[in-house]
């Protein structure tokens, strides 16, 4: 009987297989990771337009109710950090991401605290039968964008709270009671000033030099008052977070004011629009307090006009857009913060990638009363 030889694998067909083998696992691995990609992209562009949506639709109901008298008082300022972060840009023509407004103004918002009861009741003592209903809904509001961790205690200082551990950005809305609002939180009248002097300054930034830079009785998640808190420390506490990972935010105003063309000129309207511009500080209440502000011409194009043009005008309209970034983008951003330098070209990469954007036009009630 004649032995059989079994003849073995040479080198070449090892390797070969290995090769073929590596390959198809590559293949599979880059399939699988576009996959999740994928996947990650796309429920994070789901949960990022939810919560879009519900902050959007917050934002709207409390600017719709916005309340503006022409009776001395402020009652509207839009105020502009000198950065947040990597938004550092002071006009919407930049190509560095502009920075975030300051919204500050009153309005009979819904979503605000409604009931206060006494530090037994928060503890748990007397069923909070001691609970008492906040009389009034007038309530003094305002929205910023903030650096920050969003589960630590927020800082007078916007550079300690940049320095906190995993700080991003985040929307915050503060809402002070309607009571303390009354008693604490509505500015002096300033019956007339003329441009430069003194009282012109003090209207120019009264809302927030005169309440959001100053202490006030606020109502913890409790119900409890707590009376002297650092305004600009509790707008931005963890209570207040209403949006996290918001890394654009914009608003542009539109006003109507009195078309110096009409005069004379039945073919003219009476009123013109022009438009104050993101980046553009400015105070709304017996007048428009604003340096600049910008029209549409004849031909489309843009035309600068002076503050003083509008300054007898009320507001018509808000357009808002906000742009949240999904966890996902969240880390590759914060890793670009980490840098030190301000890469344009990868923000806004990471932005278009990760990014969902929330529009809204606001329309606002007719001319205020006086």
């Amino acid at each position: 009987m004649r032995n059989r030889t079994r003849k073995a694998f040479t080198l070449v067909e090892i390797m070969a297989a290995s090769a073929i083998m590596t390959l198809i696992v590559l293949i599979v691995l880059t399939i699988a990771n576009t996959v999740l990609r994928t996947w990650n992209r796309a429920s994070g562009q789901l949960q990022t337009m939810f919560e879009g949506a519900v902050a959007g639709g917050i934002i709207k109901e409390d600017l719709e109710s916005i309340k503006i008298k022409k009776d001395g008082k402020a009652w509207l300022q839009v105020a502009y950090p000198t950065s947040v972060g990597m938004l550092t840009g002071e006009s919407y023509l930049d190509t560095i991401p502009l920075r975030p407004p300051e919204v500050m103004f009153y309005a009979p918002t819904m979503l605000r605290p409604r009931y206060t009861q006494s530090e037994m009741a928060s503890l748990g003592m007397n069923d909070g039968k001691d609970a008492v209903q906040i009389p009034g809904s007038f309530c003094a509001i305002k929205y910023q964008v903030a650096l920050k961790n969003p589960f630590m205690v927020g800082s007078g200082s916007s550079a300690e709270n940049e320095m906190q551990y995993n700080a991003f950005y985040g929307l915050y809305r503060a809402v002070i009671d309607p009571e303390s609002t009354a008693l604490e939180g509505s500015g002096p009248k300033i019956q007339g000033f003329a441009q430069n002097d003194a009282d012109y300054a003090s209207y120019e930034l009264a809302l927030q030099q005169n309440l959001w830079n100053k202490t006030c009785t606020v109502i913890n998640e409790m119900g409890v008052k707590q009376p002297g808190q650092n305004l600009r420390s509790w707008a931005v506490s963890p209570e207040n977070m209403l949006a996290m990972n918001v890394v654009d935010f914009r608003m542009t105003f539109g006003v109507f004011y009195p078309n110096p063309d009409a005069v004379g000129n039945t073919e003219e309207s009476t009123y013109d629009v022009a438009y104050i511009p993101p980046g553009m500080p400015f105070t709304i209440g017996r007048q428009i307090i604003v340096d600049n502000a910008y029209r549409i011409s004849t031909g489309g194009e843009k035309e600068m006009i002076p503050g003083t043009m509008i300054r007898d005008g009320f507001l018509s309209f808000i357009d808002i857009s906000m742009t949240i970034i999904s966890d996902t983008g969240a880390k590759e951003m914060k890793a670009l913060m980490k840098s030190g330098s301000i890469d344009t070209e990868k923000f806004k990469r990471l932005v278009q990638e990760f990014g969902t954007t929330i529009s809204r036009r606001i329309q606002l009630e007719s001319e205020p009363a006086e």
